[in-house]
């Protein structure tokens, strides 16, 4: 697991536009165009000139652990096909899961089992008692009494992030780079994230949608399980800074909380990873 402390900040002169160019000894990725960077653990020990996810690893095996502000997250990776999931596979998870897990077909069951390995893993770090992680109504994770969990995934990865639910709600996400789809910013983006980015150079307009994009749907994973219903892309304003965290404003309809909404966005090889904590002000 990582020290949050060894999380540096630093801004480039300019943006940079392959994350992966400059890869460094001690698990080093540098953001394209905000300057963040992050020291995350490998399974398989350091390998100096390659990023992690050019490192081959077995499927549904721990790609990384990692703990930030709102929590300890591990990632698994995970098959970018609808292949079946093998028996022995589902076998490890815990007997309710498993026979959820028999159910799904295709992309759901490989990214249902991925998960839920990941959230085990994640809850063992964080010495949260064992047992199933079952969905609600709409499907998101039901962790034990007096934890959060959240769980995303994205192409050939898992992920899972566990907290003390004393500490707020939390929710993560995690997308790709590409390929590059500015059309989604009429459709995600409020009039003054949209007037925000206009400006920007080119090659920080899509990246600077995703960050967006992605806080949004961290927050609905935190808030939703409350609130009980769908959350719109336009009920959160969203400002990302160079520091790697986030200004976030609700506008909630209709109205609850308030809420206090802390953001923070990191990079990973060709991915963005968003978390949140979400607590009542």
């Amino acid at each position: 697991m990582v020290d949050p402390g060894r999380c540096n900040l630093r801004v480039h002169p300019s943006p940079v536009k392959d994350p992966c160019a400059r890869p460094h000894r001690g698990y080093v990725w540098d953001s394209p165009s905000y300057g963040t960077s992050c020291y995350l653990s490998k399974a398989n020990g350091p390998t100096v000139g390659k990023s992690e996810f050019d490192i081959p690893l077995n499927l549904y095996e721990p790609a990384f652990r990692h703990a930030n502000a709102h929590g300890v997250l591990v990632a698994f990776r995970i098959p970018d096909a609808p292949s079946p999931v093998p028996t022995e596979v589902i076998s490890r998870l815990h007997p309710e899961e498993a026979e959820r897990a028999r159910t799904l077909q295709g992309y759901r069951q490989v990214q249902f089992v991925g998960g839920r390995l990941a959230a085990r893993a994640a809850r063992k770090t964080v010495g949260a008692p064992p047992g199933p992680l079952l969905s609600d109504e709409r499907g998101a994770p039901v962790p034990p009494k007096g934890w959060a969990c959240s769980i995303s995934h994205k192409n050939d990865v898992a992920i899972a992030m566990f907290s003390r639910a004393r500490l707020g709600a939390i929710g993560v996400d995690i997308e790709a780079y590409g390929p590059k789809r500015m059309r989604i910013a009429n459709r995600v983006l409020r009039p003054e994230e949209l007037a925000a980015v206009a400006p920007l150079p080119e090659d920080r307009r899509w990246i600077d949608t995703l960050i967006r994009f992605s806080i949004k749907e961290s927050i609905y994973k935190a808030l939703a399980p409350e609130l009980k219903r769908y959350i719109g892309f336009h009920e959160a304003s969203v400002r990302p800074h160079l520091n790697g965290t986030a200004d976030v404003q609700l506008f909630l309809e209709p109205a609850a909380g308030p809420y206090e909404v802390d953001a923070r966005f990191e990079f990973l090889h060709q991915k963005v990873l968003t978390s949140v904590r979400v607590r009542r002000a």
